[in-house]
């Protein structure tokens, strides 16, 4: 991938925003103060454009000491706010930017959310001098956009989810779990012996709560055959991680899905995950042939960076909103 400089990368990220959600009007970047760092209105002329993120303006203004007052000084959070006939949504994914959005009333919550916390984080990562950053939105998002006829979940309470990752040696299952659960990364690599569980809890709306219980079964099949049958009991999802470095790892996802159906006789949502693709000059593994197999197995597929953070959150998020559907 080209790499972009960061005023074109943030302008073709809110475009792709405005193409996927169709009731968008405009979008601001701001800081923490209010400061407004980049927007976008989708006004044809002039003149609407101006009130449209004059409008975006003012409810900034109007909301900024509100939200430093409601969450402080929390790196995530998401809100929406209606009018007569718009609304507003405030989501942040790091500490360095607010993404405000202004919609349309027929514009589902549930998609705004999704969208404008997934734009979020990949703003983030563009600010924090990350360049290697795809404007692309993952098919992932779109499909779990439309999930609950497009309503925010509204079960109140926590509930547990155990999910496993899957997948040969060094594709970087634990490197993708440190990331999502520390937002760390760590170059040296040890390899994972048995399996080693992490926890997570995160919200899903204001009554809401999931707790990830995330199991990384190491990649030694053989030695590891008697006892996987115990490490996959009651997963509630998967992941099968693939390093799309390695040309061969394609072929990967067929042999653990059927260990997993060997050991979890109900249909769970599982996801192939092609890791590394911050490593832009050594893919060998296409994001078309990630679709083609997921098409294959009837899955969904994300590319993600362990090391740079792309696409991780989104991947958990997904999977959380799946296993809620089947409560």
């Amino acid at each position: 991938m080209e790499k972009l400089p960061s005023a074109s990368l943030l302008k073709e990220i809110l475009i792709n925003y405005f193409n996927e959600v169709k009731g968008i009007l405009g979008v601001a970047i701001c800081d923490r103060n209010g400061f407004i760092i980049a927007s976008e209105s989708k006004q044809e002329n002039e003149e609407e454009s101006d009130e449209i993120i004059g409008a975006l303006s003012a409810m900034l203004d109007s909301y900024i000491e509100r939200i430093k007052a409601e969450f402080g000084k929390s790196d995530t959070f998401f809100n929406i706010t209606s009018t007569a006939d718009k609304k507003f949504i405030f989501s942040s994914m790091g500490p360095n930017s607010i993404l405000t959005t202004v919609a349309e009333q027929s514009t589902t919550d549930i998609e705004l959310k999704v969208y404008s916390e997934h734009i979020a984080s990949k703003i983030e990562l563009v600010l924090s001098t990350n360049e290697e950053v795809s404007p692309k939105i993952p098919e992932i998002i779109k499909a779990l956009s439309k999930t609950r006829g497009g309503q925010l979940p509204n079960m109140e309470g926590e509930y547990s989810n155990k999910i496993i990752l899957l997948g040969d040696y060094a594709v970087g299952k634990t490197s993708l779990i440190r990331r999502y659960t520390e937002n760390k990364f760590e170059r040296d690599y040890i390899s994972t012996i048995g399996v080693q569980i992490s926890k997570k809890i995160i919200q899903l709306s204001e009554q809401t709560k999931m707790n990830f219980i995330i199991w990384d079964i190491g990649g030694q099949v053989a030695q590891m055959a008697p006892y996987r049958a115990k490490f996959y009991n009651g997963a509630n999802a998967a992941f099968i991680v693939i390093d799309r470095s390695r040309p061969e790892n394609l072929d990967s996802v067929e042999k653990w899905y059927n260990d997993i159906k060997k050991s979890i006789q109900r249909n769970i949502p599982i996801v192939i995950v092609g890791n590394k693709s911050d490593l832009v000059d050594k893919i060998a593994i296409s994001e078309e042939e990630l679709k083609e197999v997921a098409k294959q197995f009837g899955f969904h597929y994300i590319v993600t960076s362990a090391l740079t953070g792309e696409n991780v959150s989104d991947a958990f998020f997904y999977i959380a909103y799946r296993v809620i559907e089947t409560l």
